[in-house]
């Protein structure tokens, strides 16, 4: 059975209705929050862990779904990094499942000729749902509700949120539980906002993506010269990266050919550029048309794959290159 991320994180209780539950896709931040609601929703019953692999070689599987014992508690089961090399071992424990256990199972990205992946979708007593990656729309969505309450949110502070995070969720959510123990009287400040999610510390190499976007060689050569690009921040620096080019491309797409009117325009855009952002994007708007844009969306698309199939690369030279690249297609005419 077929089910709607969004319906289930509204409603958590819904998959007790179902024997066993496939959580598949890419945003590990909605995978997360759906295991954390069953956790604290679940605080009496036992939580086990396994990953697929373990299951595989020990033939727990059996064991832990299958086995009903007039002593044994009802259980919540998490399996981990599933693939369809768990099929035969799941099909087969399923027809002597234990109804007191609750069973979850976290996937990757599955193709739709995956066999667990189509078992979950024919049977109506399984459901299964994918964790398709954030829009601003539905992070906009998901700070209001977890802000929900607090006086003084504003649209510009979340877009702030978003735009400090790299659209990464669970970027955002350890951002949201700083705000939520910072302003205990549930009264938002602007300015201390900027304080308590570190935004100077991101401050420089927001530089060096603005000067790059609008082509100034010198001064983002210089700028990377002076700036440590940490190893272990690559990723989120490829996320603000991508964050700033998406949302290029969509300004891009609404101002169509009323390029006499897109200072207008951008000034009516949802949801809200953050004002300090509106001066230095209209200058990237007069470097980028919609071929750079989708072709810089590609690469880096490549350039994430690259990081995360290949540990031991330098991810920070790889954020360096790419950024040259970008400078380069700026300073370059249409």
């Amino acid at each position: 059975m077929i089910l709607k991320s969004y319906l289930v994180e509204q409603n958590i209780e819904i998959l007790k209705s179902y024997r066993a539950t496939l959580i598949y896709g890419e945003n590990n931040g909605i995978k997360n929050d759906i295991k954390e609601d069953i956790k604290n929703k679940n605080k009496n019953l036992e939580i086990l862990n396994f990953f697929e692999n373990d299951l595989l070689k020990n033939d727990l599987l059996y064991e832990n779904i299958a086995n009903q014992s007039l002593f044994a508690k009802k259980k919540i089961i998490f399996i981990q990094e599933a693939t369809d090399k768990i099929f035969n071992q799941f099909e087969e424990c399923s027809q002597k499942y234990n109804s007191d256990n609750q069973i979850y199972i976290f996937a990757n990205n599955l193709e739709k000729k995956s066999k667990i992946r189509q078992l979950f979708e024919k049977d109506k007593n399984l459901a299964i749902f994918a964790c398709y990656e954030d829009n601003e729309r539905t992070l906009i969505n998901y700070i209001s509700k977890e802000l929900k309450g607090f006086k003084g949110l504003t649209g510009e502070i979340i877009n702030l949120i978003i735009d400090n995070s790299g659209m990464d969720r669970i970027i955002i959510k350890r951002e949201l539980e700083k705000i939520k123990c910072f302003f205990i009287e549930k009264k938002i400040s602007k300015n201390e906002v900027f304080e308590i999610l570190n935004i100077k510390n991101n401050s420089d190499f927001n530089q060096i993506r603005d000067s790059a976007l609008t082509g100034q060689k010198a001064r983002t050569n210089k700028l990377l010269s002076e700036t440590e690009i940490s190893n272990d921040d690559a990723i989120f620096y490829l996320n603000i990266l991508n964050y700033r080019i998406m949302r290029l491309h969509e300004i891009i797409a609404i101002i169509g050919n009323n390029k006499n009117n897109s200072e207008e325009i951008l000034s009516t855009i949802k949801p809200p550029i953050f004002w300090k952002d509106k001066p230095i994007i209209m200058q990237q708007l007069k470097k980028w048309d919609k071929e750079k844009v989708k072709k810089t969306l590609l690469e880096i698309g490549e350039a994430e794959i690259l990081m995360k199939k290949n540990y031991n690369l330098r991810n920070d030279i790889i954020i360096r290159n790419l950024i040259i690249n970008l400078t380069n297609k700026a300073s370059s005419s249409f």
